[in-house]
């Protein structure tokens, strides 16, 4: 039987890479972010781990998306709402996606709805809760901040 495990990266550890978090946009970006409740997106940058039996039988990098309809639920460990498809970047041997500059379309195959991702050039560079550009939820045209993370 082949079981898979999603493991988040910690990027303390890897600082090249890009998490940002997209905040409902309601708030100016010049504002501290103390919003209680409504929706987020993670975009992430992950290791993940294939299983045969009890060993490990593959590693490799992934990119997803992860939704929340409430925030204060996405703080310690809760399963996201609805997880994007994987993606990888096969221009780079199957490696992460690059979020910043190049727009990312992330599909959600539980909802249908896709995220187009609009993040600023050397994003990845910011200090953690930095504005680092907008992703947009087709097919509503819902728009979100997207703040880095650390």
């Amino acid at each position: 039987m082949k079981l898979s495990t999603l493991f988040s990266i910690p990027l303390a550890f890897v600082p090249s890479l890009v998490s940002a978090a997209a905040i409902d946009n309601t708030a100016p970006r010049n504002e501290t972010i103390v919003k209680r409740g409504g929706e987020v997106n993670y975009l992430l940058n992950c290791y993940r781990n294939k299983y045969l039996d009890d060993s490990v039988s593959e590693q490799y990098t992934a990119s997803y998306a992860a939704w929340y309809s409430n925030i204060d639920n996405s703080h310690n460990g809760e399963r996201p709402d609805a997880l994007s498809s994987e993606y990888r970047n096969w221009d780079a041997n199957g490696d992460y996606l690059q979020w910043e500059e190049k727009q990312q379309n992330i599909y959600y195959p539980g909802s249908g709805f896709t995220l187009q991702t609009h993040l600023e050039r050397i994003a990845k560079y910011y200090p953690p809760w930095t504005y680092s550009g907008t992703v947009q939820r087709v097919p509503d045209g819902k728009t979100f901040n997207c703040y880095k993370l650390e």
